[in-house]
């Protein structure tokens, strides 16, 4: 039997890199084993909880209710090996299923409408229910754990027990509060430890956002769940950042990272910059390109494997070695186009600097390139009609607070939905009206605000006899930069909820998301030509074809502004290069001239999309893109050229 020594070492050994990242001492390492171990919660013997009260005229919104201090004689010393506690969690829960638990789960309500001293007034259940949602933002601790899949990365939310969750903010604390996955147990501890002496009496204080703000004003904004203040005063008008901010190296593998592009074809030409990230090399403009072979077929090397299955044209052949390969089609993160000039005839499914289209909060700087300067000016916001409002969490907080307090006062729809900068299918995506919810969703990673659309464009499900949003996804390659030419293949997919659309239960992904992990009963899949039947037949002033040529315009002016200035700001000339994207677009019923019309909005584009639906529906699929894009040829091959 392993004994007590051993237990510490192989503790540690699972945990060192949390208690590392965390800022949890060193010295306090073997007391946290011990009281892990043996389930010890003496934080009652040291501290008390104090209830505090005050006159009408005293109490302001925001004032604590809650206390805890130093009841330890002679106090405590940050130094001491002892001096750190576990706190219990009482409730723990991923975003989606917050409102399920609170339902189905026996005593949690009650438990938390008391935690969150959430007034006993005549309520229904399903209104303590929406009032504890509101709430929580201002209770709520988060992790994520280390996994393989994005699914297994998706963050955890997590409320600590009457004790710790009324532990108060201070900017310059005097304890810290840190999450501890605690691998034998298979779940998640707090751990309390003073980072300063203090004296018996003392409150016991934490600071609720850590990360160090960029200015006062932004570290209002990041601290308006527990202190309101108004940020109306600023101005929500985005300004396109500066070059350096697409020369941060970092930031753009960490977007890579985010993708899963992992960095597997980078060769001893790749440059390094100084902080060991290696960054993609352009080759000299003045190089030469030479034709693809038409004396033989072409040799792809192909890391897709519908790729591998689906093409069968016989101009094309695959190979499973790289270094021969005319075509290289790949799902990783291509860096090399200096080296790749080295082989003249060869070609990539990938452009230089194209993260910024498929990265969220690039593609919105992107597109914003398109609106109409004068017009922008006299706005609140900068942008097409055809891109939703969209913020940078990260860059633009104190922007995004101002005007979504602007369209409160003003009485506007401020329904938003918040998404990773790089997750597709819906992973780790929020809607909400809740200020407070959309500020704390930054602390699990870089996020992006963009305006819900709340009026869109529904089509009928004849199967469950009901209205259901959609979107719909178009194949879009980027042939050539200088000139521009763009084709889209013509065959699109669309993706339906499974529920009526309503503007409530936000947190209901069936009714508001068009992605999910679908029951094979509520799945519906068709034909572009029947959806597009169905679509005119319930839209019969509103036919198909306008729409169509709405929607390859965007297309075309997305290319259009990123291509519009050299790397790393824009999407540079290669004619090594040829992209293949997914563009993700929903509709939206708007006014214009007094008539109702449908405006098309772009949600997305994706790099590498899925395209087992496409290859299933249409098994020439790849056949007609490699064609186009490698053979020049777009006749008979279901695409539209945009130039």
């Amino acid at each position: 039997m392993e004994d007590f020594n051993g237990l510490e070492k192989r503790f540690v050994e699972q945990h060192k890199i949390q208690l590392e990242s965390s800022g949890v001492p060193k010295h306090l390492w073997p007391t946290v084993f011990k009281k892990l171990q043996g389930q010890v919660y003496d934080a009652g013997e040291n501290f008390q909880l104090c209830q505090l009260t005050y006159s009408d005229e005293e109490h302001e919104e925001g004032d604590p209710l809650w206390q805890v201090i130093v009841i330890k004689q002679d106090g405590m010393k940050a130094s001491d090996p002892d001096s750190v506690f576990l706190i219990d969690h009482a409730w723990t829960f991923s975003a989606n299923e917050s409102r399920q638990h609170l339902t189905m789960i026996l005593g949690l309500l009650e438990r938390m409408v008391a935690l969150m001293d959430i007034p006993n007034e005549d309520n229904t259940r399903e209104e303590f229910v929406e009032k504890v949602l509101r709430e929580m933002w201002k209770f709520c601790d988060t992790y994520s754990l280390v996994g393989k899949t994005p699914e297994e990365r998706l963050p955890v939310w997590y409320i600590m027990d009457e004790f710790g969750a009324r532990i108060q903010h201070c900017g310059e604390p005097n304890f810290r509060v840190v999450p501890l996955y605690y691998s034998p147990h298979q779940c998640c501890y707090s751990l309390l430890f003073p980072i300063q002496d203090v004296e018996e009496g003392d409150e016991v204080t934490r600071n609720f956002v850590e990360t160090p703000p960029v200015d006062s004003v932004t570290r209002d904004a990041q601290m308006l769940p527990w202190f309101p203040v108004d940020l109306t005063h600023v101005d929500p008008h985005q300004m396109e950042p500066p070059i350096d901010f697409f020369e941060d190296t970092a930031r753009i593998e960490l977007h890579y990272q985010q993708l899963g592009r992992a960095d597997q074809r980078t060769t001893q030409n790749d440059a390094e910059d100084g902080s060991g990230h290696i960054s993609e090399t352009l080759p000299d403009p003045d190089s030469v390109v030479a034709d693809l072979p038409k004396d033989r077929p072409l040799r792809v090397f192909a890391e897709y494997e519908y790729v591998r299955d689906y093409l069968t044209d016989s101009r094309f052949v695959v190979t499973d070695i790289a270094e021969e390969a005319d075509i290289l089609w790949l799902v990783t993160h291509f860096k090399d186009y200096k080296g790749l000039r080295e082989k003249p005839h060869c070609r990539v499914n990938q452009f230089p600097c194209e993260h910024l289209i498929t990265v969220k909060d690039l593609l919105a700087i992107m597109c914003r390139r398109a609106a109409d300067q004068e017009k922008s000016e006299e706005k609140e916001t900068s942008g097409p009609s055809w891109l939703p409002v969209t913020y940078c969490l990260k860059r633009e907080l104190v922007k995004f607070v101002s005007l979504f307090q602007r369209r409160e006062k003003r009485g506007e729809d401020n329904h938003w939905i918040i998404k990773p900068w790089n997750l597709a299918r819906g992973l780790d995506h929020t809607i909400t009206n809740n200020i407070n919810h959309i500020v704390r969703l930054p602390a699990t990673g870089p996020k992006i605000a963009q305006k819900y659309i709340s009026n869109p464009v529904l089509f009928h499900r004849d199967d469950i006899n009901c209205d259901v949003k959609f979107d719909v996804r178009y194949i879009v390659m980027l042939l050539n930069v200088k000139p521009l030419k763009v084709a889209v293949y013509k065959r699109f997919w669309i993706r339906f909820a499974n529920k009526q659309f309503e503007l409530n239960e936000l947190d209901d992904t069936q009714k508001h998301f068009t992605v999910n992990n679908y029951n094979d009963a509520y799945l519906l899949q068709m034909y572009c030509h029947d959806f597009i039947a169905k679509f005119n037949a319930q839209n019969p002033e509103h036919p198909w074809k306008i729409t169509e040529k709405k929607l390859f315009d965007v297309f075309f002016q997305v290319f259009k502004a990123a291509t519009s200035q050299d790397a790393p700001g824009g999407i540079p000339q290669n004619a090594q290069c040829k992209g293949f994207y997914g563009f993700d677009i929903m509709l939206e019923w708007v006014e214009k001239d007094g008539q109702k019309t449908m405006q098309p909005l772009i949600l997305e584009v994706n790099f590498n999309s899925d395209c087992k639906r496409a290859c299933e529906y249409y098994p020439e699929f790849f056949n007609d893109v490699f064609s186009v894009m490698f053979c020049d040829e777009t006749d008979g091959h279901n695409v539209a050229v945009l130039q």
